[in-house]
């Protein structure tokens, strides 16, 4: 969204994905989270709701691979929020990054400092 932290690295890393340099894969539920997080920022009166629908229309356009977690690997995201006291969305994220063997890519500074001495993670702000 406009004004957020880190924002230039944020579109940087769109642009490599829309470009094939980098590919972007994330849990299913990232749907639900942007669209929350896009529902705050209509009610706080940042953004228009159709500016909300036409930023979730950019969203789906972008080919961004979704991975619904099974029954099996989200237990396995669960052992991670217990080990590392996170929520199973947080670690879904980090499982899926690890299942696929990739680098997982984060603006959440709490997420990034707790896992960044087991899973491989970057904070956005150290994306080229």
């Amino acid at each position: 969204m406009p004004g957020e932290p880190f924002q230039a690295k944020a579109l940087r890393l769109k642009e490599d994905h829309v470009s094939g340099v980098a590919e972007l894969s994330a849990p299913s539920v990232i749907v639900q989270e942007v669209a929350n997080a896009l529902w705050r920022a209509v009610r706080m009166n940042r953004i228009s709701e159709a500016d909300a629908k036409e930023a979730l229309k950019a969203l789906n356009d972008m080919g961004i691979e979704l991975h619904e977690l099974n029954w099996a690997q989200t237990a396995q995201a669960l052992s991670i929020a217990c080990d590392l006291d996170l929520t199973v969305y947080d670690t879904s994220y980090v499982f899926l990054a690890d299942e696929l063997k990739v680098p997982l890519v984060t603006a959440d500074k709490t997420l990034y400092e707790t896992t960044r001495k087991r899973f491989k993670i970057l904070h956005i702000k150290d994306y080229l």
